[in-house]
């Protein structure tokens, strides 16, 4: 599966909901630091720091957590044809003087199956970017989806233009496929 960027993935007015929601005054953001892929940098300093969302997140086929922003997500993965959702995570970074790369190349869900792949939709746009071990940037612009195979390595950035903060949705799933045909009975081209 290569790389698939798409922007104005969803509706205008459902993304907006989307945004408006995670950005509202009383989302549940939670303070992280990280340095160079590293949890409990203390004290934490300008890059290091991240404010994030744990909406669900599949431990065990027994041990699930789930938050009420994920229960709004339903429009969206039906445009996916999720089989199986695995993980989504809302990042926040907060501007920086100098663009950096708090954390290093990274896969999502290292045990994730072969067939699993991570989406990122961006929530605002800003000149922060995700990079791929491949070399390839892709800008952060507002309801852009970026989709790739789970096991390419990936890292995000901070911004330094006016925006306060860059701000993504990640998703680690399994498409809604088959042996080539998804459960829908089309053929996806495998």
């Amino acid at each position: 599966m290569p790389v698939n960027v798409q922007d104005n993935f969803l509706d205008k007015d459902y993304f907006k909901k989307l945004q408006s929601v995670v950005f509202s005054d009383d989302f549940p953001w939670f303070l992280t630091t990280y340095l160079d892929g590293k949890k409990d940098v203390q004290p934490p300093t300008e890059p290091e720091l991240m404010m994030v969302h744990l909406a669900y997140a599949s431990r065990s086929p027994i041990t699930v957590k789930r938050t009420e922003f994920y229960d709004q997500l339903g429009p969206f993965f039906n445009l996916l044809d999720i089989f199986s959702v695995l993980r989504v995570k809302l990042n926040l970074q907060p501007r920086t003087e100098k663009i950096t790369e708090p954390t290093e190349l990274h896969i999502d869900v290292p045990s994730a199956p072969d067939n699993a792949v991570t989406s990122i939709l961006y929530m605002n746009t800003n000149n922060g970017y995700t990079k791929l071990e491949t070399g390839e940037k892709i800008s952060s612009v507002e309801n852009r989806l970026v989709t790739f195979p789970m096991n390419l390595r990936h890292t995000g950035s901070s911004n330094n233009c006016e925006s306060l903060y860059r701000s993504v949705m990640n998703i680690g799933w399994i498409p809604n496929t088959w042996g080539g045909i998804n459960y829908k009975g089309k053929n996806n081209g495998e």
